[in-house]
């Protein structure tokens, strides 16, 4: 059987980029069920809804549309943020980001499920991605990062780790797209109404972690 591409088969301009996208989908949907070494080229076109030999006239190995799709989530995760302001509140950029992140992956929720497969696997490519991102000038990751030392070291907030409080709300962003099923028996708003449950979700978040970190001379107020 042909693995060669027609040039009538093979897709220009707006179409182009069309396939493209439903490849990216397609090839996300697939790693977040299966991971990597579970993931069939086959299945990836299946699902994006080509024939396979069009898929390998983007992407000629599996290796290949993987690294793709990874940098592709990386970049898209970083254009959803804005930067802090500069002199604003911590409380502002922390309510900022808590709501940008859970919209994030209100928005992309295959990719918060990839994220999962990927470290449960121990892949690298995570690490790889977010010490880019901690390297990245005004990347959320290192912004956020800076929110905190700043904050800290005027006093708006008590000494803490922010590489911890990093890691505390953004796992405590994911957690309910990754335990649906569990979160819905616990809440039942969520079965009802999960967009509704995100937005108390965010509230809830933001002012628990605020109040924790309030520096002493304001909780003590």
């Amino acid at each position: 059987m042909s693995t060669q591409v027609n040039e009538s088969q093979v897709p220009t301009g707006s179409d182009d980029l069309d396939t493209e996208t439903r490849i990216f989908e397609a090839a996300l949907k697939v790693f977040a069920r299966k991971g990597k070494d579970g993931a069939r080229l086959q299945e990836i076109a299946d699902e994006a809804g080509i024939h396979r030999p069009l898929l390998h006239y983007y992407f000629r190995t599996k290796q290949q549309l993987y690294e793709a799709v990874a940098e592709r989530l990386f970049t898209d995760f970083l254009l959803s943020f804005d930067a802090p302001a500069e002199g604003g509140r911590f409380a502002d950029t922390l309510k900022a980001f808590i709501d940008h992140y859970i919209d994030s992956v209100r928005e992309h929720r295959h990719a918060a499920m990839w994220m999962v497969t990927e470290n449960m696997a121990g892949s690298p490519i995570l690490g790889e991605m977010l010490a880019r991102a901690f390297a990245t000038e005004g990347s959320p990751q290192r912004a956020m990062v800076e929110a905190v030392e700043l904050a800290v070291e005027s006093g708006e907030i008590r000494p803490v780790d922010a590489r911890q409080l990093m890691l505390t709300v953004v796992s405590a962003c994911v957690f309910p797209f990754v335990t649906l099923p569990t979160v819905k028996m616990m809440n039942p708003l969520a079965a009802e109404d999960f967009d509704a449950y995100l937005e108390e979700r965010k509230a809830h978040l933001f002012e628990v972690v605020c109040h924790g970190l309030a520096s002493r001379e304001v909780s003590d107020a």
